[in-house]
């Protein structure tokens, strides 16, 4: 590849095609790993309070991706919260329902 080519390559425009796009809303969020995967686990807690020792999340979705897929996620979100924060002010990610144990989930 010349390096012409190349960058060709990094000129190349994302075209976003939202026809099949589908929209949730998720309170709750969860991350699964492997070695050649990341899982993200999305849903909407039932309640912020809880059931005695138990919170229920009614789960939408689940998003699989590669490593680096998750990588740049990663931050993309860092830099997504960080103007964010900038624009509106600190966030409180205390404000959060309890954090579900991986090896404790129920299935039907």
């Amino acid at each position: 590849m010349s390096k012409q080519d190349k960058g060709a390559d990094a000129r190349k425009t994302v075209v976003f095609r939202d026809g099949n796009m589908r929209t949730s809303y998720c309170n709750v969020v969860n991350v699964a790993a492997t070695s050649e995967e990341f899982a993200l686990l999305v849903g909407t807690g039932r309640s912020w309070h809880g059931k005695g020792d138990e919170f229920e999340v009614d789960l939408n979705d689940r998003v699989i991706m590669t490593p680096q897929t998750a990588k740049r996620l990663a931050a993309m979100l860092v830099n997504a919260i960080a103007q964010h924060e900038q624009r509106y002010g600190t966030i409180d990610a205390s404000a959060q329902p309890p954090s579900p144990e991986m090896n404790t989930a129920v299935q039907n």
